[in-house]
């Protein structure tokens, strides 16, 4: 087996949410923590945390993506690539100890009247981003 092999890691695609589904290894553990409304992967050294939030105006209407970018403003920090034909920001942003990890990609995806806020958390910032681009609506 060569070493490009032996590093490859099953992954699996995870609906999160009605609108959100994200590629995540295979072998992280998962839970939705019903309190604080949010979707949460991990092992020992990396994690994965989503929040969908529904966006609507004062008569129940969706919020544009363009409007609903004025109220969830990008954040200071290295930027990261969104992913493919999605609209928001991310950057790499440093984490508080007990965290898996120094350090995270945190951001936020628009659509049209939803908005999904999500931190990848680990030390490899390649990991990362790629987990963060796997980001589907």
């Amino acid at each position: 087996m060569s070493n490009i092999a032996a590093h490859v890691e099953a992954t699996v695609v995870r609906q999160v949410f009605p609108h959100w589904s994200i590629t995540i290894p295979a072998a992280l553990a998962e839970t939705f923590v019903e309190e604080d409304a949010y979707w949460h992967a991990w092992d020992v050294r990396r994690s994965v945390s989503l929040t969908s939030l529904l966006i609507a105006d004062r008569r129940g209407r969706p919020v544009t993506s363009r409007r609903i970018l004025k109220r969830f403003p990008a954040q200071p920090g290295d930027r990261v690539a969104m992913p493919p034909d999605l609209d928001g920001w991310a950057v790499v942003i440093a984490q508080q100890q007990p965290a898996r990890a120094s350090r995270a990609i945190s951001g936020v995806i628009v659509v049209h009247g939803r908005v999904l806020i999500a931190t990848v958390t680990a030390e490899d910032l390649a990991w990362a981003a790629g987990v963060w681009r796997s980001i589907r609506a």
